[in-house]
């Protein structure tokens, strides 16, 4: 393979061609493949009372890219040294107020759109608790919390089809799951 050609770079993307492809990159030349970013996938709810069910926890953001509101899930990215369960509950409380109760489960390195660029990222499904935050966010983040139920889920999915909401695609497949089955990773969701 050809040495990628740096066209262009900024703080956290680079765009660089190689072998026909021009692609953005998180990365420098010659520096190996490590993992980006977390997305988590979050259920509230109180550990207190197990049997309870659970709320998913979606996030409504402003994207400039696309000059609108998309609903998704809490991401972010690793910070050079953290865990992948340690940015998981930082950026789920910087982004929502909720404090993570447990880890779940957590993928292996995914990619979300291998054809544009390099990012990788692990999923991680947590139990949280708290009161969302009336301001989520860092400076700069416009971000309205969602905990959805079951019902909720449908109803956006049905906003979706109409034209009256973007949903990302890492999270419509979760949230088409808990509108028909009502669960997710062996916990009910709320109806």
């Amino acid at each position: 393979m050809d040495t990628p050609k740096l066209l262009h770079s900024t703080r956290w993307v680079s765009l660089y061609e190689r072998a026909g492809w021009v692609y953005a990159s998180r990365r420098r030349p010659g520096e190996p493949a490590r993992l980006d970013a977390v997305t988590i996938i979050a259920l509230h709810g109180d550990d207190a009372a197990p049997a309870a069910p659970r709320r998913l926890v979606v996030l409504e953001e402003f994207r400039v890219p696309i000059d609108g509101w998309e609903f998704g899930l809490p991401a972010g990215l690793i910070d050079a040294g953290e865990a992948i369960a340690d940015c998981a509950a930082r950026e789920l409380y910087e982004e929502t107020g909720l404090a993570v109760e447990a880890v779940v489960e957590t993928s292996g390195t995914t990619f979300s759109s291998p054809g544009m660029i390099d990012e990788s990222q692990a999923f991680v499904v947590v139990k949280c608790r708290g009161t969302p935050s009336q301001q989520p966010g860092i400076e700069g983040e416009q971000i309205k919390v969602h905990l959805l139920t079951q019902s909720g889920c449908r109803e956006l999915l049905a906003r979706n089809r109409r034209g009256a909401a973007a949903i990302s695609s890492r999270v419509w497949p979760l949230i088409v799951a808990v509108a028909y089955a009502g669960s997710f990773a062996g916990m009910r969701i709320a109806e």
